[in-house]
């Protein structure tokens, strides 16, 4: 069952997130100070948006990669036993990743005769 779309594109969703949210606050300063552009009235509301969308976008960035890293960390392991006991934090890390990570864990799965 292929994953959802924020899972298998989320890097890529939040950095376009974190940009547009960037340009709309922008846009939303821009037409606030008079500076180049007029909004009619729409920029403290695009403004706004830009705020929201900066925030959960950056937030967003910030965790999936704290979850590569820790995937990355915990695939490093080259004790099986250490391995095993950490399986279960991999495979949820892995299942919160693109199908990639997936693929990466069961060949770290078949090195190490797990199954």
């Amino acid at each position: 069952m292929p994953k959802p779309i924020n899972v298998e594109r989320g890097l890529e969703l939040s950095v376009l997130m974190t940009v547009l949210g960037a340009v709309l606050l922008f846009l939303g300063i821009s037409d606030g100070l008079d500076w180049s552009i007029d909004l009619k009235g729409w920029g403290f509301y695009a403004g706004a948006a830009g705020v929201l969308l900066l925030i959960v976008g950056v937030i967003w960035v910030i965790s999936i990669v704290q979850r590569m890293r820790r995937f990355y960390v915990l695939m490093e392991e080259k004790s099986k036993a250490v391995f095993v006991k950490s399986l279960d934090d991999i495979e949820y890390t892995a299942w919160r990743l693109p199908a990639k990570y997936d693929e990466l864990l069961a060949k770290k799965k078949k090195e190490m005769g797990v199954k």
